[in-house]
């Protein structure tokens, strides 16, 4: 017998013509399936990817998958820089534009938001203004300015947002750990009860000689690592933000 969490039962009155009492039969009629929760991954190439790394989005999607979850990657793109990914076997949508910074994702996530209404953002922002020589502080006020645009199309958005990856240019990991540090204090201020945002640390751990393909992008053991931060910070999240995303397994 199926479960009352799967179906409805709906008593059908059923007699013949002779007006004989007519008998209660039990039709099953399924109910609507829960509905994907939409997750917006959002950052620099480290997100958008190349035709020759996927970027976390697929190990994070496969991740999803195995949990039996149910979510729906959504963005303006879907290709990774210079054309598709070299294992488009999972949702390719996201919000990941190579070589932006914080501002220039500034300028475009809001019309991105209200037209793909994500629930969950995922942020990685900040390495290419680290690069340019942006200030902490102008690179913080951005971050905070993406979240306020997200939070204008949907008031209700989970954030989590990222401490930075490591790099091995010259001079440059000082200044990411620098911003980094400055990222959990960032996401508490900007919490709120309806929208929490939770500081998710890809840094720690990771190793840009064995992580990464060119001491900034990473590659497939680096991408898994991303992946797990990302997951482990979604299950964190209170049961509330993702139980539209729960499918029965």
């Amino acid at each position: 017998m199926r479960s009352l969490s799967c179906v409805a039962l709906v008593l059908v009155a059923c007699g013949g013509g002779s007006g004989a009492p007519s008998t209660p039969v039990a039709t099953a009629t399924p109910l609507s399936p829960p509905r994907a929760i939409r997750i917006m991954p959002i950052g620099d190439s480290i997100t958008q990817g190349n035709t020759e790394t996927d970027s976390y989005r697929r190990p994070l999607w496969r991740l999803f998958q195995q949990a039996g979850l149910s979510v729906d990657f959504v963005g303006s793109q879907r290709e990774n820089n210079g054309g598709p990914p070299p294992s488009p076997d999972f949702d390719l949508d996201h919000e990941g534009h190579w070589g932006w910074r914080a501002d220039e994702v500034l300028g475009v996530i809001e019309a991105s938001a209200r037209s793909h209404q994500p629930d969950v953002a995922l942020v990685h922002l900040g390495s290419n203004d680290v690069f340019a020589g942006q200030d902490d502080a102008g690179t913080l006020s951005e971050l905070a300015g993406i979240v306020e645009r997200l939070r204008a199309a949907n008031p209700a958005v989970k954030v989590l947002l990222a401490q930075l990856i490591p790099t091995s240019r010259p001079g440059q990991d000082a200044r990411i750990a620098r911003l980094n540090a400055a990222i959990p204090g960032l996401a508490a201020r900007l919490a709120t009860p309806a929208s929490p945002v939770v500081a998710v640390d890809q840094y720690s751990g990771f190793d840009p000689g064995r992580d990464t393909r060119d001491g900034t992008h990473p590659n497939a053991a680096g991408e898994s690592k991303m992946a797990e931060r990302w997951f482990a910070a979604f299950r964190g999240l209170p049961a509330a933000a993702r139980a539209a995303g729960s499918a029965a397994r």
